[in-house]
């Protein structure tokens, strides 16, 4: 059975009493500190049984779209989970029988529960802000009784179709991973949750973006704490990420290894990394794509300079570096005015008028004029160009990082949206061409799905988030993906 509990009037006097706390200032310097509380509060609380927790994965507009386009592909998917989840169950059942044992009838004493929070953090222009969250893992029902979770599994989402898709909005598929007995912590970052349509996309900054992500790993555990639940002594966390935030995740593990205070590597004990189907290194892709390749580019440039204010970005207003169109066009969503940028780093460009957006796909209809040569090309020594790219490759680069732990690269040759050579060349860099053994690079095959007019990368992202769902470790998708050698 499913328990719901919210209250809009009470979520909104905890989130303004939580602006006040978290004391919501431009900061002047970087921020070097890390809280140890970071949980505002708990916003909404949902039970499922296991048979129950399968079937309310997924998002009305996810679903709508591959009911469109793809049919077949959502029953088969469901499919794969009901049988992941009848086989995690014999497990469960009896870690939780010798926990608590049985009902009347033998019924299980035991429930996969997932609460939606909000938690102190900061945005990639250094303000203190409340974001929001999701932690769901197994736990018992006998009051009074802990229990310990074997794994964390923190999942950085990928670009999402619409607001609905957040974590804290609907529970997609990797709460699934529940079911290795796993607390699984998902952000909705900046842009998402309670900030959607507030806040543009921080995903211009991997690096701020990672501690969005330890902050909410904090708040996480301190919900589990409030329920009796904390991660076993001989436990330890994986971490994921795929799509457009690939990258952040790679970013943590480098803020673990790197910067993260002793207290916080014992409370987290991360094991290992998977990324995939992800741009990485985005000052290198904005200036290096061809002009096939420009969607890409297009997605950057629209979606990452708004989150920076000018300091960040030498002395340029975001809108310096774009087509006045896109500062001059507007839209009215929930009574407050948009301009098409907004819109487009906001989670609203479909608000937008989609022939006249769709019409700017090359950087003579997307950039300012001065940032370009006289052929139309992304002139990258215009000084606009350079003071963007420097701002983006201080909040991207991980100069001199030696990954002490394992971290996974998988990509697919045939997605055409965040083109295969990129993926590859980063994971050369990292692994110092093959000599550091922790970095992998797995090459994703590519399954030929009828889904006229979407990108591979899309059905590709899709697939590898199931993938990621079902398997128990990051390493054990070198048996689902091809290992490529880096040497």
């Amino acid at each position: 059975m499913k328990y719901l509990t919210r209250s809009p009037l009470w979520i909104l006097a905890v989130l303004t009493a939580g602006l006040f706390s978290c004391e919501e200032s431009k900061q002047e310097t970087p921020r070097q500190d890390l809280r140890e509380n970071t949980l505002v509060t708990i916003l909404r609380d949902e039970h499922y049984t296991p048979e129950e927790f399968v079937d309310v994965l997924g998002a009305p507009t996810m679903t709508a779209m591959f009911e469109e386009i793809a049919p077949d592909l959502l029953p088969w998917a469901k499919g794969l989970l009901k049988l992941k989840v009848n086989g995690h169950l014999p497990a469960l059942d009896r870690s939780f029988f010798n926990e608590v044992g049985t009902g009347p009838g033998g019924t299980r004493k035991w429930e996969i529960q997932s609460y939606t929070f909000s938690y102190c953090s900061q945005t990639v222009d250094g303000r203190d802000v409340v974001m929001s969250g999701r932690v769901t893992f197994p736990n018992n029902t006998v009051e009074g009784v802990s229990h310990s979770v074997k794994t964390l599994s923190l999942h950085t989402h990928q670009m999402l179709l619409s607001a609905d898709c957040a974590p804290t909005e609907n529970l997609m598929y990797m709460p699934l991973r529940a079911l290795w007995d796993s607390a699984v912590i998902e952000p909705d970052y900046q842009q998402w949750g309670i900030n959607f349509a507030k806040i543009p996309d921080g995903g211009g900054s991997p690096k701020v973006m990672a501690r969005q992500l330890a902050d909410c790993v904090l708040a996480a555990l301190e919900v589990m704490r409030k329920h009796d639940v904390t991660l076993a002594p001989d436990g330890y966390t994986t971490n994921w990420g795929s799509s457009q935030n690939s990258m952040a995740a790679l970013a943590f593990t480098h803020y673990y290894e790197t910067e993260a205070p002793a207290w916080f590597q014992d409370e987290v004990k991360l094991r290992s990394t998977f990324t995939g189907e992800g741009p990485y290194d985005v000052p290198y892709m904005l200036f290096n794509t061809t002009p096939e390749e420009f969607i890409i580019s297009r997605i950057i440039l629209l979606h990452y300079p708004l989150a920076f204010d000018e300091e960040q970005l030498g002395g340029y207003s975001p809108y310096d570096f774009f087509n006045p169109w896109f500062k001059d066009t507007k839209i009215e969503y929930n009574g407050r005015e948009y301009t098409a940028l907004e819109a487009c780093s906001m989670g609203l460009d479909s608000k937008l008028d989609q022939d006249a957006l769709n019409s700017r796909f090359t950087p003579g209809t997307v950039v300012a004029a001065d940032m370009l040569t006289p052929e139309g090309k992304i002139d990258e020594n215009s000084p606009k160009a350079r003071a963007l790219k420097a701002c983006l490759i201080k909040h991207n680069d991980l100069p001199g990082w030696q990954p002490m732990r394992p971290i996974y690269i998988a990509h697919c040759k045939e997605d055409q949206l965040s083109p295969y050579r990129f993926a590859e060349r980063y994971a050369r860099l990292l692994s110092e061409n093959g000599n550091n053994p922790n970095v992998r690079l797995l090459e994703v095959p590519y399954i030929d799905i009828d889904a006229e007019g979407l990108d591979p990368h899309f059905l590709i992202s899709f697939l590898m988030q199931i993938n990621m769902a079902c398997v128990k470790e990051p390493e054990d998708l070198m048996t689902v993906y091809r290992p490529v050698s880096l040497k």
